[in-house]
């Protein structure tokens, strides 16, 4: 099963995820971003931060960079 890796970057910080997390393939990693960005984002709401710009890039083990799902693509708006 490959490993996927969440870096969470934004314009001026890159968190390297250095685990990462065993996933069938890009369509599961694609969606344990998004579950992992929903969480994310209320935790940053409740601490009263700034949503803009916070993005999942989702990598390999050799660090090639697959697909990139940016936190507010989770959010559902009117």
């Amino acid at each position: 099963m490959p490993r996927y890796f969440f870096h969470i970057r934004t314009d001026d910080v890159f968190i390297r995820d250095p685990d990462g997390s065993d996933l069938p393939d890009l369509d599961a990693a694609r969606s344990e971003a998004g579950h992992s960005a929903r969480d994310l984002l209320a935790a940053l709401l409740r601490e009263g931060e700034v949503l803009d710009g916070q993005v999942f890039e989702i990598s390999d083990e050799a660090g090639t960079v697959l697909a990139r799902v940016p936190f507010r693509s989770v959010l559902r708006l009117p």
